[in-house]
């Protein structure tokens, strides 16, 4: 594992949360990112399916140089180099996409491809990643991570996405390196003390 992917990791390792911000608006960015840098929810993912994701990262990375910014729903590899530029540090799909997975590693950057059969997992893990993003994972996704620990290689580290919530996020958490957190968290019309208070209950149980 290359020192990129360890100090990503590295700087995921206290909070286990990356908190994924989908269909976040430009205007919305510095109040709730600040509030989730406050809380030490420092790893964030801006998706590209967001109505200006590029401006969101943008401003995020000239605002919070600290935070560990990254982009999701990734799914053209002709994206890369400018998140690049933007200063994002990790690329994560929801798909497993060889030319994704493969220019992201060619511009230093931390891949994250998704995969739900082990066929995609070990083809993700041929291309060159080592940290995957299992998806979706909220109705078989414990089952799934039991099985798969025992036959993937032991350095790849596991973050199951889709349907984790307070109910069963500590489950997760005990099968996996870090969680994937999207709805449970942040939905684009949520107002920032609803988010404040998910961000409290999530802190919680994590003994953040």
């Amino acid at each position: 594992m290359n020192q990129i992917t360890n100090n990503f990791l590295n700087s995921l390792a206290k909070s286990k949360i990356v908190v994924i911000l989908r269909n976040i608006e430009l205007h919305q960015c510095e109040e709730f990112v600040g509030l989730l840098e406050e809380n030490q929810l420092d790893t964030v993912e801006i998706t590209l399916n967001s109505p200006d994701p590029f401006s969101c990262i943008e401003l995020i990375t000239k605002k919070f140089p600290k935070i560990n910014i990254g982009a999701g729903t990734v799914i053209e590899k002709k994206d890369i180099k400018k998140l690049k530029d933007l200063g994002v540090k990790f690329i994560v799909s929801p798909n497993t996409n060889p030319e994704v997975i493969t220019e992201t590693l060619n511009n230093n950057l931390v891949s994250v491809p998704g995969f739900y059969t082990a066929t995609e997992g070990f083809s993700a893990v041929k291309y060159g990643a080592s940290i995957l993003k299992l998806f979706p994972s909220g109705i078989n996704g414990l089952n799934l991570l039991k099985d798969y620990s025992a036959v993937f290689p032991k350095h790849i580290k596991f973050i199951p996405t889709g349907g984790i919530n307070l109910d069963n996020l500590k489950q997760f958490l005990s099968k996996s390196f870090a969680v994937g957190i999207g709805s449970s968290l942040f939905s684009s019309n949520i107002s920032l003390n609803e988010f404040s208070d998910r961000i409290q209950n999530i802190k919680s149980l994590i003994k953040l």
